[in-house]
């Protein structure tokens, strides 16, 4: 075998060698980036989901605070149903052991019991406010998580 076989040879088993580190990293790389874009699009969805239920909490408390005089006591109990319904569906997409979501179904709680025994409107109307600007703090820095962990950030 002459000289130049064998650096032929040698160049060839190089190639296939940065070929075959350079396929396992490309198939990891692949695998990292799907991973990250399901947990992102969950997230999304978790974030839209959780608004779109705190809102609705507060627009039904809020009517349920200032009816108007055509509310009679059978639409006033599904709105009262809805109300907890979406309470519940709320503290179900919280963390139960996290210190920030436990404060948001705290809120919540306390608004609906507010609310049920009809005293204070004032103060429900600012424990509904509270609780709108403690979800959107909460929501902001979930989505700055999910930022940052798409860009490749640690959460």
């Amino acid at each position: 075998m002459e000289l130049k076989d064998s650096v032929t040879l040698i160049g060839i088993g190089v190639t296939f060698a940065v070929s075959a580190v350079n396929f396992v990293y490309t198939l990891r790389a692949n695998k990292r980036a799907s991973f990250v874009n399901t947990v992102t699009t969950s997230r999304l969805k978790w974030i839209d989901s959780l608004r779109d239920k705190v809102s609705e909490f507060i627009a039904i408390t809020t009517r349920l605070l200032d009816p108007p005089e055509s509310l009679d006591d059978t639409e006033r109990r599904v709105l009262q149903l809805q109300r907890d319904t979406l309470l519940h569906q709320t503290v179900l997409h919280l963390n139960p052991l996290d210190h920030e979501d436990q404060g948001i179904r705290s809120l919540m709680d306390h608004t609906k019991a507010l609310t049920d025994s009809r005293k204070d409107l004032d103060e429900v109307s600012k424990e509904l406010l509270n609780l709108r600007d403690v979800t959107a703090a909460y929501l902001k820095k979930e989505w700055n998580r999910v930022k940052a962990e798409s860009t490749g950030g640690a959460s």
